[in-house]
């Protein structure tokens, strides 16, 4: 076991390095912010509870916003760690922003950069080495067809700008996304991530996909279209949650008309007094500062009880609509969300169903009517069907359409008393970071169409 923490600084330094070289080549009346997002990442892809692959990547991006003369321009650059081998690229690079800024218009939203000060969090962990990982896999997973991947490192944001403001984050982590099979080609799906790697713990996620797996080899139910009591567990909360980040919780997508949540937000609709959401920066999934190097507050509530307290709002929204800035990101989606628990113990959920589904996942979801906050998607691996409060056995998928008002409104029956966190798992072009903290849901009348 590998501990990771603060001894690891070779990013930090190179971006302070990168930092003053770059802002000692600045042009008067010239300002620089600086945002650089690193990993050292090691990968490991499963088959049939087999390694098929194993790799580890090294790398860093540093983007640019140049201002000057009311004007903005902005480019990016891939970094090594080789420091004069960056410095030729990043001094063509911003040679080339000082000449195209000098081409371009006015911004009618510019803004002065400031100096928003400094901060710093370094988040230690505790990660297994690859060996030791597939050690694990080899012992707990005698007898199972595992497929899925498994990514472990050291992760790092950093921001900088030309008048003082630095703001540093790294953060050591792991998660493991994973599906086991029957001998039926049926299917369940889990997860384990965290930042203090546990064996125990791997093994209990383990053990309870492969409890379920065997419930997904009993008959299949196929159910008809309509109205179902619900359990949601977090994972299918999860993929609601992350429909959010697109436009539903934007101060920017409100002023254009295009916010799922806008009668929310003007009181003409409220959700269930069981549900409060806030940006909780105190989970250590992502660092509180924006790409402007604005820092948010530790905890932002945005839902208390049922009413919409705020809406994220970034610097150019504000700017745009005359509004207060909550230092929200660019895209003004949650970047660390959580939802409070409610009541609802996990022993007690198969009888509050009662006769009903119990919803594992969820995917391809996508808004039906946006501006209504209406939603579709499809069912996923281990889905149940349960009468009278014990399992009958898996669904066939179904299609569902459904609103965020009676999800989290008038349908909301109960909210557990735990919630698990769910880390973002995006690893396309590099690691990703955030995530949310959510509890399971029980949820009456929900809509399936298909």
């Amino acid at each position: 076991m590998a501990t990771v923490s603060s001894v690891n600084k070779s990013w930090k330094d190179l971006f302070f390095d990168i930092k003053e070289f770059l802002f000692s080549n600045l042009a008067e009346g010239e300002s620089l912010n600086l945002n650089l997002s690193s990993e050292e990442t090691h990968f490991l892809r499963f088959n049939q509870s087999k390694v098929r692959q194993a790799t580890a990547v090294e790398q860093g991006r540093l983007s640019f916003e140049l201002k000057w003369n009311k004007r903005v321009v902005h480019g990016e650059v891939e970094l090594s760690l080789n420091r004069e081998q960056n410095r030729d690229h990043l001094k063509r690079t911003l040679e080339s922003l000082q000449e195209e800024i000098r081409e371009l218009p006015e911004d009618p939203f510019y803004s002065e950069m400031t100096n928003e000060g400094e901060s710093f969090a370094e988040m230690e962990g505790v990660l297994p080495s690859c060996d030791e990982f597939v050690g694990q896999i080899k012992k707990y997973c005698q007898g199972l067809d595992l497929a899925g991947y498994f990514t472990s490192g050291l992760t790092c944001r950093g921001n900088a700008n030309s008048l003082g403001q630095n703001h540093w984050f790294q953060s050591s982590s792991f998660f493991f996304d994973y599906s086991l099979y029957s001998a039926k080609e049926k299917a369940v799906k889990g997860s384990y991530a965290g930042s203090h790697f546990n064996s125990s713990d791997l093994e209990a996620s383990l053990q309870e996909s492969a409890q379920s797996l065997k419930v997904m080899d009993q008959e299949q139910v196929e159910l008809k279209p309509g109205k179902y009591r619900c359990y949601l567990a977090p994972a299918a909360v999860g993929e609601i949650a992350g429909i959010l980040g697109w436009h539903a919780l934007s101060g920017g997508a409100y002023k254009r008309g295009e916010c799922p949540l806008g009668d929310l937000y003007e009181k003409k609709a409220t959700f269930s007094p069981l549900v409060t959401w806030r940006e909780n920066f105190t989970l250590g999934l992502n660092p509180r500062f924006n790409s402007w190097g604005e820092s948010s507050a530790e905890i932002l509530p945005l839902v208390e009880e049922g009413q919409m307290k705020d809406l994220l709002i970034c610097r150019d929204t504000a700017n745009e609509y005359g509004l207060t800035s909550n230092q929200a990101n660019r895209g003004e989606s949650p970047r660390s969300l959580e939802m409070l628990t409610g009541d609802l113990e996990l022993d007690d959920i198969l009888k509050e169903i009662g006769t009903g589904l119990f919803i594992s996942n969820l995917h391809y979801l996508n808004w039906s009517d946006k501006n209504k906050g209406r939603l579709t998607g499809m069912t996923r691996f281990g889905c149940l069907w349960v009468e009278e409060g014990k399992i009958v056995g898996p669904i066939k998928d179904l299609r569902f359409d459904e609103t965020l008002y009676h999800i989290f409104g008038a349908g909301l029956e109960r909210v557990t008393s735990f919630s698990h966190t769910i880390m973002e798992t995006d690893t396309y072009h590099q690691r990703g970071l955030g995530g949310f903290k959510l509890p399971g849901l029980l949820v009456n009348d929900f809509t399936f169409t298909l």
